[in-house]
């Protein structure tokens, strides 16, 4: 029997317009913004053994700050994953829309259609700010097939859409209008059925004075047998160790390393923070603990790859210029339990052993022979660490997205020139990687430091 999937939307007024289609029951996507309000006190336990026993998978929306917490429960005992869009206000559309789409694609993505895999090489909301954003993506040959580019906005009408191919193609809203604009689904849409690899730029610009914000997606289907895949797994806290986020980068099940892999994760109270992934396992794994706390409530994560010139390496060759972005679920940290301090070594190593990432087709190669984890900063003893400060966190994130940055910058230089500035590069890692408190002089230095190397960057282009 082929699977099927019913939809349940049960959201305040402010979302009864959107319209939720049943497609064929084995899986089940609730969205809902609020909590149990009738019946049984313990509802969740009198629908779970049915739930179990018809081997129903339960993908959930969390919609808001007050979408009822045993969400969690439902998904964890029916293997299905919880999405969390905090946010519900009108500058959010967006945001939600990224998420819902997410959520979505989880939900209808069945075994029977693994081998028609989307990869995604951007999906972010973007700013458009002094009137104009531009973006350059890498598209290899292993996809470029099936492309869809898609610019979502409330303010669709106001942006111009300019998308020019590596040979020189251009495609537009303007002039010859290869692009169309759906105002009423307020979207822009380019689809190429085969499309050229090297670098693609998108270029957004709108006649208003005021920022607009937009959803860029960039989609493509593989060209050969395999491609680069960014898959994305979280774990809670649990057993006093923080949340995990862990990613795998790999092609053929064989592991991409050296990549630069950082998670984005959208905290309870509307703030945003990036971490770099930047402990990994050489089965193509890049993780880290999550300490970064604003309180209680859902995390929201999502995660972006791209090669890190000729140290990402594939079966040991320098890799082609590539770039993956997902937008995962969500992990729930509650009021009585966020840890700060770093499980033992090999902490990893046997979550990994014990296959707590989800499912993982070459499960027997990475149980019987797994690779040493390397951690810039292993903690071999618990210690009573104090939580970052709000201000700490806000200064430490920000520095982390101007190291991310420069990095980027020091990577497209000439080899000849970059071997200095990889080295001044060298002790970011591990303060980031490290959960003490800190200080505001502290993380001035380190951006005095990013700012010396931007120039150096400046002077060798």
């Amino acid at each position: 029997m082929s699977e099927r999937i019913v939809f349940v939307l049960d959201v305040s007024r402010s979302m009864r317009g959107v319209r939720i289609k049943a497609l064929h029951t084995e899986t089940i996507f609730l969205a809902t913004d609020g909590d149990q309000t009738v019946g049984k006190k313990d509802y969740v336990g009198d629908v779970l053994p049915q739930l179990i026993s018809k081997q129903v998978h339960l993908y959930c929306l969390a919609i808001g700050l007050n979408a009822d917490p045993n969400l969690e429960r439902l998904s964890t005992a029916t293997v299905g994953q919880v999405f969390s869009s905090s946010r519900t206000d009108v500058e959010s559309h967006e945001m939600m829309g990224q998420v819902m789409e997410a959520a979505m694609k989880e939900v209808i993505t069945s075994k029977e259609m693994e081998e028609v895999v989307t990869h995604t090489v951007v999906n972010e909301i973007v700013v458009i700010n002094g009137n104009t954003y531009e973006t350059r993506v890498p598209i290899e040959a292993d996809i470029g097939r099936n492309t869809q580019i898609q610019i979502r906005s409330e303010a669709i009408k106001d942006i111009d859409v300019d998308i020019t191919g590596p040979s020189g193609a251009v495609y537009s809203t303007t002039g010859g209008g290869q692009i169309a604009k759906r105002l009423n689904q307020k979207e822009c849409r380019l689809y190429l059925e085969s499309t050229e690899s090297g670098l693609w730029t998108i270029k957004l610009t709108t006649q208003i004075s005021s920022a607009v914000r937009a959803h860029l997606v960039f989609e493509s289907n593989p060209t050969r047998a395999q491609a680069i895949e960014l898959q994305v797994f979280l774990r809670p806290p649990k057993d006093d160790c923080p949340p995990l986020v862990v990613c795998k980068l790999c092609k053929s099940d064989e592991p991409i390393v050296g990549a630069i892999v950082t998670a984005t994760v959208d905290r309870p109270g509307d703030t945003r923070t990036n971490v770099p992934l930047n402990l990994y396992h050489n089965s193509g794994y890049y993780y880290a603990y999550f300490t970064d706390y604003s309180g209680a409530g859902r995390y929201n994560v999502s995660a972006l790859a791209v090669n890190d010139s000729n140290t990402t390496t594939y079966r040991g060759t320098p890799t082609v210029a590539f770039r993956r972005q997902r937008v995962a679920n969500c992990f729930y940290v509650r009021a009585d339990f966020m840890p700060t301090q770093s499980p033992p070594d090999g902490h990893f190593n046997q979550l990994l052993l014990n296959n707590q990432f989800g499912y993982q087709r070459n499960a027997m190669a990475v149980t019987t022979a797994p690779g040493p984890v390397r951690d810039p900063q292993p903690t071999r003893e618990r210690k009573s660490i104090p939580q970052l400060s709000d201000p700490m966190k806000a200064l430490k994130a920000r520095l982390s997205a101007n190291y991310i940055r420069t990095k980027r910058a020091v990577d497209g230089l000439q080899v000849s020139e970059k071997a200095d500035l990889v080295n001044k590069l060298a002790g970011f890692e591990s303060f980031f990687s490290s959960i003490r408190e800190t200080s505001a002089e502290e993380i001035n230095g380190y951006q005095r430091r990013l700012d010396e190397i931007n120039e150096q960057v400046t002077l060798s282009k």
